[in-house]
């Protein structure tokens, strides 16, 4: 993991969330309703789907658009537009309804996405995926854990939930967004709990930083050691 972000790196990262949002995830949606994204070699994008698999993908600053048995399609990312014509569906812009999304602003107005910017992402979610697919494992059969790591296009973070009730809860890592501009590992617990410093972010979960996860000489093993706390706290033991 890299211990500066680019400048450029929170420009890329919301435009990169707008192609997820009104490109990417929609062009699942459209075949199976099933919105969620995850991460792939150089960034993120749909799994496959369909009865033809068909992949639509980021990789680095390029669009890629591959079906089983057929020719991948690679162009560099432009517009919004261009990048609907290139999937084959139209622009999702209802969904700019949704909470907590970038509004699609001009859908022929150049996406801001640096490559190095987008490595960085990428290496993000390699590393979200990784950790969080290690936590879920460990979680008991009675939590009910997420099926598997999901990136979520809304919020545009990898997350699992693990728990019911107030036992419950949401454990991910986010790429950044308002209420941090550099990515972060969360915890969030459902229902009402005892006062817990711990849970003491701004945004009322438990938060680890970018600069505390780099910083460790083992990035994967502090945001896993940040999440089994988090869960062993909300658990109460």
């Amino acid at each position: 993991m890299r211990a500066e972000l680019p400048d450029t790196y929170a420009a890329t990262r919301t435009d990169l969330h707008r192609l997820a949002v009104y490109v990417i995830s929609p062009a699942r949606a459209a075949v199976n309703d099933q919105i969620t994204l995850r991460s792939t070699p150089g960034g993120f994008g749909t799994p496959p789907f369909g009865s033809a698999e068909r992949q639509v993908r980021v990789e680095g600053t390029d669009l890629v658009v591959s079906q089983y048995r057929t020719e991948t399609v690679r162009e560099p990312i432009t517009t919004l537009r261009r990048a609907a014509e290139l999937v084959g569906t139209p622009l999702a812009l209802e969904q700019q309804e949704l909470f907590d999304v970038p509004p699609p602003g001009d859908v022929d107005a150049p996406l801001q996405v640096d490559a190095d910017a987008a490595a960085a992402l990428a290496d993000w979610f390699a590393l979200a995926f990784a950790v969080l697919a290690e936590f879920r494992d460990e979680c008991r059969i009675e939590d009910e854990p997420s099926p598997h790591v999901r990136l979520w296009p809304e919020h545009f973070d990898a997350a699992v939930d693990a728990g019911t009730g107030d036992r419950g809860g949401t454990y991910g890592m986010s790429p950044g967004d308002r209420f941090d501009p550099h990515p972060y590992v969360y915890a969030s617990r459902w229902g009402d709990h005892p006062p817990d410093p711990f849970y003491g972010s701004p945004f009322g979960g438990a938060w680890l930083s970018y600069a505390d996860v780099v910083a460790a000489p083992d990035p994967h093993a502090a945001a896993l050691g940040f999440l089994r706390e988090a869960r062993r706290r909300q658990l109460g033991y």
